[in-house]
């Protein structure tokens, strides 16, 4: 028998261990009950093959054969069998192959260090099964936006600023702002950490002020944890702030009334994905769809709006309208522009 085969068998012969009932006064399990959870788990074995399989274990086991009454007929552990069965079911090894896959770039060294021993244990366990390891190579999550390659960061950096968030610790920081080659030097509160995209950001306050900020963990060069608990600002919560638009680069995410016109092919998708829980939508006399939709005023909402081009046209609020227009106007002249530099 391949070694695969044999591994697999012995895996499927330990969760039929593990689907036994416990105790003299617990219920009996058939074994065409125990075939069907084994389909579950991913197993194609016949009835036949289970009694056999159990038949065998009962040799190593303390299991025993209830074959006297038809209607009571099964398997159970003995009385007093205190044996545990260890291990992961699929359910668990595909959550923690998930975990291991799109996960682990989010988590403190020490704890993927502790993980990494159960990561392999579920790539281990889905590769003797067929359905569930399938769906794993089936199911991908891809961006949606331009993919890019992620921001490397420095690994002694990554596990600095992760214990100070697990820590509650605050940190020296040498970090280079965007658009400037100079590092500076920073003492942080490290408040939490958001990824976005290919970029992972740090949100912390500097010193002792309380306005939130992002900081790029590729752009933090060296990092040291101090002796000082972290200063959170009153009432500080990440998932609130996050509401807010706070992730979405902007100084506060102002809730606006957004109305535009758009074509029915971008309305199309908006209907069954909405802007909003207030989303209105109306067609007009020329054809296009009038939406209106309370929104975040964020850089993400004028990305948006601008990825659109001339299938989608702004009227309020006046401002925004002004302000995508004088895009469209600046790269039309970049177009028009005879020289290509």
């Amino acid at each position: 028998m391949p070694h695969k085969d044999k591994k697999t068998t012995m895996i499927r012969q330990w969760e039929m261990l593990k689907l036994l009932p416990k105790g003299t006064a617990g219920p009996w399990i058939k074994a065409s009950e125990i075939a069907l959870r084994l389909k579950d788990e991913g197993y194609e074995v016949s009835v036949r093959t289970v009694q056999r399989d159990l038949k065998e274990l009962s040799a190593i086991f303390p299991i025993e054969l209830n074959d006297k009454n038809p209607r009571d007929y099964g398997w159970r552990w003995m009385k007093g069998a205190h044996f545990d069965i260890p291990g992961m079911n699929i359910s668990e090894a595909f959550a923690m192959r998930l975990v291991d896959m799109y996960l682990k770039p989010l988590m403190p060294s020490s704890i993927r260090d502790t993980l990494q021993g159960v990561f392999s244990q579920a790539k281990s366990r889905l590769e003797c099964v067929a359905k569930p390891n399938e769906w794993v190579n089936k199911v991908k999550i891809v961006p949606t936006s331009q993919a890019l390659i992620p921001a490397r960061v420095e690994e002694t950096v990554q596990a600095v600023i992760y214990e100070a968030l697990l820590e509650s610790r605050r940190v020296t920081a040498s970090y280079r702002p965007p658009h400037t080659q100079d590092a500076m030097e920073y003492v942080l509160n490290p408040l939490g950490l958001i990824m976005r995209g290919p970029v992972s950001y740090l949100v912390a306050t500097a010193w002792n002020y309380q306005d939130l900020r992002l900081y790029a963990m590729h752009r933090i060069g060296r990092a040291e944890i101090l002796d000082e608990a972290c200063r959170i600002p009153e009432g500080f919560d990440l998932e609130r702030e996050l509401a807010r638009g706070f992730a979405d680069f902007t100084g506060g995410g102002t809730p606006i009334r957004l109305e535009f016109l758009c074509m029915n092919s971008e309305a199309f998708y908006l209907e069954e994905t909405p802007l909003s829980e207030d989303q209105e939508m109306l067609v007009t006399d020329e054809g296009w769809i009038r939406i209106h939709a309370t929104v975040n005023d964020t850089w993400q909402l004028r990305w948006w709006l601008l990825s659109k081009g001339g299938r989608l046209e702004v009227l309020a609020p006046e401002d925004l309208r002004k302000e995508i227009a004088e895009e469209y106007k600046v790269a039309t002249l970049r177009y028009d522009s005879t020289s290509k530099y």
